[in-house]
């Protein structure tokens, strides 16, 4: 009973301590939950962010601009390369002209006015300015081939012996193996006039002796603004033609040495011709030159009537 007694009586001695015994509990549950919050924040700094995963429209967008971005500056580098060839191949042409020039009695305002002219009857047939623009270039070395003609023949200040007519005439195979074969469109063109620049249109022209629309346009157009300008030209052979007889003999030479088109394209605006002419005069022309322009020459002219293309 004693016992019994004693038991009830620590008993209710300890339940007057709960409320307290509660609280240290409570406040001592509180202070290991924050030390765990605070150990697991420190953990999640020293480990390193995972990263976010971009926003996908964002991503394209940045890809875009740099392919742009790379576009135009591939752009920019062709333009300056293709400006750069160019020029090369200017470069390339004037010192070919030079060499040939060396050689040939010719002078460099002739070579200088075929180019001109053929560029100009070239758009009057209707030919676009890319193609016009590279007969300019390539027109000037139509004679190249002289290079590889005897200067015994080349300058003899008389008429040609039938045998040096021969030798003479391989002067369009010659220039045409020196320009073949690049693969540069102005020097291919420049080929293809120095092999076909004395065809006739009725086919009895050289080397080929090709006939009508079989000879090349540039070959055709060649031809015609050559022998124009060369009649009107001194020469050691020769005296500069007065315009009257140029133009006679090529309006009688329509559909025999020169295309019937091209002459009326060239007749039409003769007056364009006689310009460029002028233009470009020869440095040292011979007395009488003066004379081949006059301008009342031209109604003088002997002009046939040329069929419609």
């Amino acid at each position: 009973m004693r016992a019994g007694a004693v038991l009830v009586a620590d008993a209710a001695h300890l339940a007057g301590y709960w409320p307290a015994l509660l609280t240290l509990t409570l406040a001592a549950t509180m202070a290991v939950r924050e030390v765990l919050r605070r150990r697991a924040a420190a953990r999640a700094r020293r480990m390193p962010r995972a990263r976010q995963p971009p926003d996908r429209l964002t991503e394209m967008s940045r890809i875009l601009a740099t392919e742009v971005a790379q576009r135009r500056r591939s752009e920019v580098m062709l333009v300056s390369a293709r400006a750069q060839l160019g020029e090369a191949q200017s470069q390339m042409i004037t010192r070919l002209r030079s060499a040939s020039a060396l050689k040939d009695n010719e002078t460099a305002s002739h070579t200088h006015r075929v180019g001109k002219m053929a560029r100009h009857l070239a758009l009057l047939a209707g030919c676009d300015i890319e193609f016009a623009d590279q007969l300019a270039l390539a027109a000037p070395l139509h004679d190249v081939g002289k290079i590889g003609i005897p200067d015994a023949i080349l300058l003899k200040p008389g008429p040609l012996a039938p045998a040096e007519w021969d030798v003479m005439r391989t002067h369009t195979t010659i220039g045409a193996g020196i320009l073949m074969g690049s693969g540069l469109p102005v020097l291919d063109l420049a080929a293809e006039v120095a092999l076909c620049h004395h065809e006739r249109w009725n086919g009895q022209g050289y080397p080929r002796a090709l006939k009508g629309p079989a000879i090349p346009l540039s070959g055709r157009i060649v031809a015609l603004v050559d022998v124009f300008d060369a009649l009107m030209s001194a020469r050691p052979y020769k005296e500069p033609w007065p315009l009257s007889r140029t133009l006679a003999h090529i309006t009688g030479e329509a559909g025999g040495h020169f295309d019937p088109n091209l002459v009326r394209l060239f007749m039409d605006q003769i007056q364009d011709f006689v310009a460029i002419r002028e233009r470009d005069r020869d440095d040292q022309a011979m007395p009488g030159a003066d004379d081949a322009l006059v301008w009342e020459e031209m109604a003088s002219a002997q002009v046939i009537p040329l069929p419609m293309r």
